[in-house]
């Protein structure tokens, strides 16, 4: 018996076996179908090298707790995290629940609310947070309010509460992307859905825990030494510097000067540490280089060598007569999010402010009875100019609530020179639960009666 099989070719075996024939045409077209996909994916990714952007914002399904999501912190770094998405947000004694959305192509958010104590979340802003709220009476009342001891809490789906406390507030243009940056670690709330071009904004800035040990969420004092990471920062002197040519009308420089210290093994590239400064109002000042110039020592620039120190002035433009007991001098680190915070007595304009001799002449209810018309002067008797802004004018009545300002003539800032004086016309909401209210401007109360 031979044990040479015949010579068969796949021509033949292939006619003689059609189920076969029709398994091998599927794997030779499933082959070419793959080999195409790969060779445009690999095309695609060549043709855009150097030129995609990454984007925290997602373009489908909005349910993906827990999925990995690659979010971009710079031109060449990125962070793959787990995303965990805010369900619940509390401020102001009030709870929101929070939905999920994403921003459309044109960077244009109009989110829906299916209730009013709902908040809407960006899918996929995790670094800082961007929630969206109604633009309710209520709600602007509550975000206007806002002070720096406030805090705002975030808790996601899986459970972990993230704390942030009030930082600034402003009005921004609609269009304006910046508002969506993920840069630092923080909470954005925007009022959206009320017509107009701008849009309300309050910034939160992140608390770190303390309680899982580290340096981050240092706050001292002026002339104590702060951990940041492997920095050693110490303010040491602050000036208020008054009538200088190079700041704009009605603004003062302030130079803050620190020494710091890198006490890492690595070099430091100085410009992911972000330093602003804080008011009692909640007010926040970027860096100015043409205040900086003026400072005792250089600005902080560079990269700082492992164990080098330094010696170097922040300088920052501050509104005349600028009325704080304290300014809060803050360090940011972009990279590790670690901060901390320096407060810094402040005597900058207090006297003139004090001083200022404020009088109301007349107090009348508007002709629809909605508003509260109040008119009257304030003089400056010092030798510093002084400069009356929103903060310093609030109209309350006994039982603690605070009534919005609606209307000032002049527009804000008032800034009153040495010796001269100002006179002034605002409106307020008209209380109509008591008809006594205590109206106060620099400090000083007025008592109004018969507002019924």
């Amino acid at each position: 018996m031979s044990s040479e099989q015949p010579n068969v070719s796949l021509k033949e075996l292939l006619a003689n076996n059609r189920g076969a024939a029709v398994v091998a045409a599927l794997m030779v077209i499933g082959f070419v179908v793959m080999f195409a996909i790969v060779l445009t994916l690999l095309l695609r990714d060549s043709a855009g090298e150097g030129d995609a952007t990454p984007t925290p914002f997602a373009d489908s399904a909005l349910d993906r707790a827990n999925e990995p999501l690659v979010v971009g912190i710079s031109d060449s770094d990125t962070i793959s995290v787990t995303l965990d998405t805010p369900a619940a947000l509390q401020m102001g004694g009030r709870s929101f629940a929070v939905q999920s959305q994403v921003v459309k192509e044109d960077r244009v958010w109009s989110p829906t609310f299916e209730e009013p104590d709902t908040a809407v979340w960006i899918y996929g802003t995790i670094i800082n947070y961007v929630i969206g709220l109604p633009d309710t009476e209520e709600n602007r009342a509550m975000l206007e309010q806002l002070t720096p001891s406030d805090q705002m809490m975030l808790t996601t789906r899986n459970g972990a509460a993230l704390t942030f406390a009030f930082n600034s507030r402003e009005q921004i243009l609609v269009g304006n992307p910046d508002v969506y940056a993920q840069h630092t670690p923080g909470l954005t709330l925007i009022l959206v859905g009320s017509e107009g071009e701008e849009r309300l904004v309050v910034n939160g800035r992140y608390i770190v825990d303390e309680s899982g040990g580290g340096s981050q969420g240092n706050q001292v004092e002026l002339g104590e030494t702060a951990q940041l990471d492997n920095l050693q920062i110490t303010v040491t002197g602050a000036v208020y510097l008054l009538d200088r040519p190079e700041a704009q009308p009605g603004f003062a420089f302030y130079l803050v000067d620190y020494q710091i210290q890198n006490s890492g093994l690595t070099a430091l590239d100085t410009s992911k540490l972000h330093m602003t400064l804080h008011d009692e109002a909640g007010n926040q000042y970027a860096i100015s280089p043409a205040a900086g110039q003026l400072g005792s020592y250089p600005a902080l620039s560079g990269f700082l060598n492992a164990g080098q120190a330094a010696q170097a002035t922040a300088g920052y433009q501050i509104p005349l007569g600028l009325n704080s007991a304290n300014v809060l001098w803050s360090v940011t680190h972009e990279t590790s999010g670690s901060q901390l915070q320096v407060t810094i007595p402040f005597s900058g304009g207090s006297q003139a402010y004090q001083n200022a001799q404020a009088t109301l002449t007349n107090a009348a209810v508007s002709l629809d009875l909605t508003s509260l018309i109040l008119t009257g002067k304030i003089t400056n008797p010092g030798d510093q100019p002084i400069v009356v802004s929103e903060k310093d004018l609030s109209l309350q009545t006994g039982d603690g609530s605070v009534y919005l300002l609606l209307s000032t003539n002049p527009a804000f800032p008032w800034t009153i020179a040495p010796g001269q004086s100002v006179q002034y016309m605002v409106t307020f909401q008209r209380p109509v639960i008591t008809d006594t209210a205590i109206f106060t401007v620099l400090n000083q109360p007025f008592q109004l009666n018969n507002l019924r």
